[in-house]
């Protein structure tokens, strides 16, 4: 498909979680791609050359997103590129420690902390004024099902599950604040998921026989859901958790 003219940043987009299924659909449905990681140079290679099977433009910019000079970096090096940041998508999370809460150590939670909820600040902080001077943009921030206090997984870790309810609220709240400037701002919020080998991400999002088949929540459902919040279609939803629970 040939590219629609907009584009689109995925934070955390090469492993074989949801991110990377992500790049792929919104490559999918038209959209130049920024691919990010940190710092890994191969998987941002497999993961930009499966992107560029879509034929519209994609490029790799590695950026630490709980590092605020290295996302405004990304996002000067995307407007050089691009001239537009169209959607945002921020993927990551972070680390799983199932440990009764006593046992949790304070630097593990303050890490966990740090990548859920103040790497969102930091994508925000770059990106919101770029997006106001357009009038226009879409944030989608992956939390987790069920987060929204006060239903809460029995089945995920402590420091998790503050992290992605932070998420879900900041969702709610910036959305709030930045419907004058034509953004929309929503949580896609998943069940637990098999990771997929980098065929397979490709297939889900062709809607080929992996997707046809699936028997519980893949990378790609989550994908769908983004790109039905980037597409026209989701223009005025705002504010909004999408759970995504889907079980055979």
């Amino acid at each position: 498909m040939s590219s629609n003219g907009k584009l689109a940043v995925v934070i955390g987009s090469t492993g074989g979680g949801a991110g990377r299924s992500i790049a792929l659909t919104l490559a999918r449905d038209g959209f130049n791609i920024v691919v990010n990681n940190r710092s890994d140079v191969e998987s941002a290679r497999m993961a930009a050359e499966l992107v560029g099977r879509f034929e519209t433009e994609v490029c790799v910019i590695h950026a630490d997103a709980t590092k605020s000079e290295e996302i405004r970096e990304l996002v000067d090096e995307t407007l050089r590129r691009f001239g537009q940041i169209d959607v945002l998508v921020i993927t990551p999370g972070g680390p799983w420690d199932t440990k009764d809460l006593p046992d949790i150590e304070p630097s593990t939670i303050e890490e966990t902390l740090k990548d859920e909820i103040s790497m969102v600040f930091i994508c925000l902080k770059h990106v919101l004024p770029i997006m106001r001077s357009q009038k226009s943009g879409r944030v989608i921030i992956i939390g987790l099902e069920m987060a929204d206090l006060p239903h809460v997984p029995e089945w995920a870790p402590y420091d998790y599950i503050l992290g992605k309810s932070a998420r879900a609220f900041l969702a709610r709240a910036v959305a709030e604040r930045e419907l004058g400037d034509g953004i929309t701002v929503n949580a896609v919020c998943p069940t637990a998921f098999t990771h997929v080998e980098p065929e397979v991400a490709l297939d889900l999002a062709r809607h080929g026989e992996s997707w046809n088949s699936r028997k519980g929540c893949t990378p790609q459902d989550i994908a769908e859901a983004v790109s039905f919040l980037a597409s026209d279609h989701g223009r005025f939803v705002t504010g909004s958790l999408i759970h995504v629970r889907f079980q055979a």
